[in-house]
């Protein structure tokens, strides 16, 4: 999303861009109450109300050369309650009779990932978004295959500025789709 909303930002500098993290349950609510404009919102594959832009393998993330995965029970790290990972996860854990406790829950991605980095837990996110400083867990029959998911772009019914509209293209195609058009 950076080099997107770089180049957004550098043809329209006159547009507030406010950028919300939440949990996509909340970012789905927030877009259907018109709080918020536009939403990419991570969702298991399957049928959406959101336009798909890319389908991404979930995966189970640890400490770089880390044990944490080898624990008994598995210390798990979820960022929140309302995580669109957990279902998939606990029902993977559950599915394949992996005992496990839940070691961290926060908010927070950057206490999520501080945990992972500690090698006080596992967690479970999507293979492109892991930073190059963890590893992506093998799956040497310890830990069970996670399923993969989408990420949805969904926008606020009704008229929409022009400027959203704008955003949702370059979400859609990337920064090299970048508008010629003069800054709001």
């Amino acid at each position: 999303m950076t080099p997107i909303l770089t180049a957004f930002a550098e043809a329209h500098p006159k547009v507030e861009i406010e950028l919300v993290c939440l949990a996509s349950p909340d970012l789905q609510s927030a877009v259907s109450n018109g709080a918020l404009d536009l939403a990419l919102i991570e969702e298991p594959v399957g049928p959406s109300h959101g336009e798909r832009l890319m389908v991404d393998q979930l995966v189970w993330v640890g400490a770089r050369g880390g044990a944490a995965h080898l624990k008994k029970p598995l210390p798990v790290s979820l960022v929140a309650e309302t995580c669109a990972f957990r279902p998939a996860v606990l029902r993977a854990l559950e599915d394949c009779g992996l005992s496990w406790r839940t070691m961290f829950e926060s908010g927070s991605i950057d206490a999520t990932r501080a945990t992972v980095r500690a090698d006080l837990a596992v967690s479970a996110w999507l293979a492109s978004t892991v930073p190059s400083d963890l590893d992506i867990l093998a799956l040497t029959g310890v830990l069970p295959k996670l399923p993969p998911f989408s990420v949805n772009l969904y926008l606020a019914k009704g008229q929409r500025p022009r400027v959203v509209e704008e955003l949702a293209r370059q979400i859609r195609h990337g920064p090299s789709s970048r508008s010629a058009t003069a800054p709001c």
